[in-house]
């Protein structure tokens, strides 16, 4: 049968084509270090690489969200801490204070350094961090205390999901550390005790506050160790994610990187390959114009 010159380069221009074909893919593939752009180039390990992406996202919003809420629980801390050194001082002015040979004036003195701490109490625990007060229970759009020293919040304790289905506390009782609901004591009312008995001059009544001050000292105590135990958790809980996004990241490398010495070799091997297309096309030029009759 005689193969025309038509046929002879339709053929040719195939293998070219395809051979060229392959050497832009093997290009592509060395030149951008991906093996998998597209779910065509392996539908196995795009559908692999879509699974892996989706854990690695939550794996990452979920450090976001746990770093965000130890930032959060360690700034209450702080101010729970100053609340603590605020009522160390007057319990201090109360064990000075109730000794007879202080004055009057003395008395006052102490009293107006009291009013102070009350104060500096009460800023402490009106700690906004971002657009939340984190003291105000649900109701953290607004300051949790008056001047007066009254709670404006309520008892909600705000939780986030630090893992599929576990959630973790990373709020505190306010309503408890500060206000003493269930059984505890009013720190405004153990610190305005001593403030109330040193006005009056009163040494027995200051020696009597401290009983109020030294209960509120180990309740917000007890709360800055439920906050540590949280933020303990809390740690934790990132670590894991980072621990996870990693392990997902390196599956999504694995299924979607090309190996640099694979795609140099596959790169080296479709340009031989075009080289061979390209020189059997032109020797078989050479023959159809040789022997123009194709016998």
């Amino acid at each position: 049968m005689r193969v025309s010159d038509s046929m002879i380069f339709n053929n040719a221009a195939l293998y070219s084509d395809n051979a060229q074909s392959s050497v832009d893919d093997a290009t592509r593939v060395a030149s951008t270090g991906i093996r998998v752009q597209h779910p065509g180039d392996d539908p196995a390990a795009a559908a692999g690489i879509v699974a892996h992406s989706s854990a690695l996202a939550q794996a990452q919003n979920l450090s976001k969200v746990t770093a965000s809420a130890n930032d959060e629980l360690s700034a209450a801390d702080g101010a729970l801490s100053q609340v603590s050194d605020a009522l160390a001082r007057a319990r201090e002015l109360a064990v000075q204070m109730s000794n007879s040979t202080y004055s009057a004036a003395d008395r006052a003195g102490a009293a107006a350094e009291v009013a102070t701490l009350s104060q500096q109490v009460s800023a402490a625990l009106n700690l906004k961090v971002g657009t939340r007060y984190v003291f105000g229970g649900s109701k953290d759009q607004s300051a949790p205390f008056d001047a007066s020293g009254n709670y404006l919040g309520d008892g909600t304790v705000r939780q986030i999901e630090i893992a599929p289905g576990l959630r973790q506390d990373v709020s505190v009782r306010t309503d408890q550390v500060i206000k003493g609901a269930g059984g505890g004591v009013d720190v405004f009312a153990a610190i305005g005790a001593l403030q109330s008995a040193l006005t009056a001059n009163d040494p027995d009544a200051v020696r009597a506050s401290m009983d109020g001050l030294t209960q509120a000292t180990g309740q917000v105590a007890a709360g800055r160790a439920a906050l540590g135990g949280d933020m303990d958790a809390l740690t934790a809980a990132k670590n894991a994610a980072d621990t996870a996004a990693q392990t997902e990241t390196s599956a999504v490398s694995k299924l979607q990187d090309a190996d640099v010495i694979d795609a140099a070799t596959k790169l080296a091997l479709a340009q031989h390959a075009l080289e061979a297309a390209l020189t059997a096309t032109s020797q078989g030029f050479k023959l159809s114009l040789l022997d123009p009759t194709g016998a």
